[in-house]
């Protein structure tokens, strides 16, 4: 079983969770439908609302209003999040389109973020369930402690492997974790699984960030939904690059030490970066890594008793494609969000 066949599998169910979000983004202000609009018709694969639908079904609970409820609040929470970040990192491109900041402003893709949050509280008001409300105020924590982490320490190369596996916890996978909790949360499958559905889903979300980071020195743009090198045009210190830094002499240290504090890099000097971790194996590095991370999610899988465990290929086939769908320099790449 392939992605394709799990996004058919939950066709009616995706279809659902992108109505619930057309339909609770209603707004009598002409900015913040335009916007929701646009942001709706730039797609994605919803792969956070996917963790939600299979954990449930997993856990015992078949899909229904509340499931859908809670795909389209992760999904508001995940969109507000982009929306805040490409204001903080300048980005203009994002899935092939142009950024809501780039088309609206700052200001407009800030608020826009801000009311995102709001809808989602709302939907969560209509139907309180303390664990679950609690669960999601702790995996927003982490969401933000994850940027700001981030946020302290750019353009800094002497940070550490873990500083920025921590980062792709928090910012990353934590969003992640949250969306298989709240499938074992709605469906009451107890303390130890919903635990264990966290823990995979962390290092599911670290596995999908250290493929990210790699992809973003050696994907085509069409791939990667924006321009090659964006991370590290903005001067961000992912693992590829550490690890380049950690593996190079002192002469090519002093290159990238100059590159992270240049805010004006170009294509040249990203080529030449690229041919240097090619070099160092650090994009192979990097993704070691990450299927490190997903086989502990798999184990952790497999290590529990489900009460529908039919439904375990489907997030082994979710896992599966996170890593699959990537090797360097591999015309083949397909887009993921």
């Amino acid at each position: 079983m392939g992605f394709r066949e799990v996004t058919e599998f939950f066709r009616e169910d995706l279809l659902k969770v992108e109505q619930c979000l057309r339909d609770n983004f209603e707004s009598s202000l002409p900015i913040v439908t335009d916007i929701g609009d646009y942001i709706m018709n730039a797609g994605g694969k919803r792969i956070r609302p996917l963790l939600l639908l299979v954990s449930s079904r997993l856990c015992g609970m078949p899909s229904n209003d509340r499931v859908i409820k809670h795909c389209c609040v992760i999904e508001y929470i995940h969109a507000a999040t982009l929306l805040h970040d490409d204001v903080v990192d300048e980005t203009t491109v994002r899935r092939g389109n142009e950024t809501v900041n780039a088309k609206w402003g700052s200001d407009a893709s800030i608020l826009v973020g801000d009311y995102m949050i709001a809808r989602a509280l709302v939907l969560l008001s209509d139907d309180i369930q303390a664990d679950i409300f609690r669960a999601f105020g702790q995996g927003s924590k982490l969401l933000v402690e994850g940027g700001l982490l981030e946020y302290s320490n750019a353009r800094d190369i002497l940070v550490t492997e873990e500083h920025i596996l921590e980062v792709a916890h928090k910012k990353t996978a934590s969003i992640m974790a949250l969306s298989c909790q709240i499938g074992a949360l709605l469906a009451e499958a107890g303390k130890s699984n919903e635990e264990a559905m966290v823990d995979f889903g962390n290092h599911f979300g670290i596995a999908f960030q250290l493929m990210d980071d790699a992809m973003d020195y050696d994907a085509p743009p069409e791939v990667l939904g924006k321009p090659q090198g964006t991370d590290f045009k903005e001067g961000h210190v992912t693992l590829p690059l550490l690890h380049l830094y950690q593996h190079s002499d002192k002469s090519l240290k002093r290159e990238i030490e100059n590159f992270i504090q240049n805010e004006s890099l170009t294509h040249k000097e990203l080529d030449y970066v690229l041919e240097r971790m090619r070099e160092t194996k650090s994009l192979e590095y990097t993704m070691d890594k990450a299927r490190g991370h997903m086989a502990e999610a798999k184990k952790i899988l497999f290590s529990l008793k489900f009460p529908c465990p039919e439904y375990l290929e489907l997030m082994v086939a979710l896992a599966d494609h996170i890593i699959d769908r990537y090797t360097p320099s591999n015309p083949s790449l397909t887009p993921i969000s």
